[in-house]
């Protein structure tokens, strides 16, 4: 279910209705819907996603995932069968080059840490990030399960990359709206293996991807192919410059931008509970693992969404007219 974007200022305040995630409160009648924050995330109740779900039901999850980018399930105790059937509800999944297989199945990647191990085994960024943008088409969502969880700590935060860009002068968005950001994964395991074996980060052996899979080009401003809402899409994550710009000139505008990503009005933080899935939108939003335990294990599992290829304002333009969103 598609939304057009419009200003908040302009249908909310004239309506009078609650804006969250920076547009009017959407109504829901077949699920329950908790605001997490006021800049994005939702838990909803009132679904059993073991059972197969009411057209009318996967519409509103389907509009809850949009407005709210993250939505958060709790005590769904699926099997991995499950857990891949309600995914493609979202879409195909893919596999990952870089980020390991949960019981040898392509599809589903586990996140683990043992309670022996170091901080840095997993592959966890200290900035917000989108997970895999070097590949042609990133991810469209993530959709992760708790099996074991710290009893404190060990959360997944997220930052509302639309309003980062919605909240920019109009100067900086002018900027940005002609940038381009070359991505690239090819160094990722070289690296790794030139760490200290306690150092090393939990990778994939081998896939199957290809050279020119693992380096790409995408718009530092990604629109929303339905709606038209612009969101930022400059992460640290495997950024190397911004096209025409020099590694300084590109780190030091990438690392005001990333300034702004951690302002906690943009943020919702969600705990993990054992059971708990979340479902993210990984075009519009950013996100990190939040390291603050030890000695307790943490294991989550995952399938991944795959992606449209990352529209800019660029892409938009040279529609027609009549398929703009």
């Amino acid at each position: 279910m598609a939304t057009s974007f419009s200003s908040p200022t302009a249908s909310g305040a004239a309506s009078g209705v609650p804006i969250v995630a920076g547009l009017p409160m959407p109504e829901f009648r077949h699920i329950t819907v908790e605001p997490i924050s006021g800049a994005c995330g939702c838990e909803i109740g009132g679904v059993d996603l073991r059972q197969p779900l009411r057209p009318e039901v996967l519409d509103e999850i389907m509009l809850a995932f949009q407005h709210f980018l993250v939505i958060v399930f709790r005590d769904q105790d699926l099997t991995p069968e499950q857990h891949k059937a309600f995914s493609r509800h979202f879409g195909e999944l893919t596999e990952l080059p870089q980020a390991p297989t949960y019981n040898g199945d392509n599809l589903m990647q586990e996140v683990r840490r043992e309670a022996w191990e170091p901080v840095n085994v997993v592959p966890s960024f200290e900035h917000f990030h989108t997970d895999s943008p070097f590949l042609p088409q990133p991810p469209k969502c993530i959709v992760m399960r708790a099996l074991d969880c710290p009893q404190w700590g060990g959360d997944t935060a997220f930052s509302n990359a639309y309003l980062v860009y919605e909240h920019l002068s109009d100067g900086m968005k002018a900027l940005l709206d002609g940038l381009q950001v070359l991505y690239s994964a090819k160094d990722v395991w070289s690296k790794n293996e030139k760490l200290p074996p306690e150092k090393r980060l939990r990778l994939r052996e081998s896939h199957g991807f290809t050279e020119d899979q693992l380096e790409n080009i995408q718009p530092a401003v990604r629109v929303h192919p339905e709606t038209g809402r612009r969101a930022l899409f400059a992460t640290t994550a495997y950024f190397r410059h911004f096209v025409g710009w020099s590694e300084e000139e590109s780190r030091a505008l990438l690392n005001y931008l990333q300034s702004l990503a951690q302002h906690l009005h943009y943020h919702c933080r969600v705990k993990w509970r054992k059971d708990t899935l979340i479902v993210w939108d990984n075009r519009f939003t950013l996100h990190r693992g939040v390291h603050d335990f030890k000695h307790e294990r943490r294991h989550l599992i995952r399938t991944t969404v795959i992606g449209e290829r990352p529209m800019g304002i660029a892409d938009l333009a040279a529609r027609p007219a009549g398929e703009r969103p």
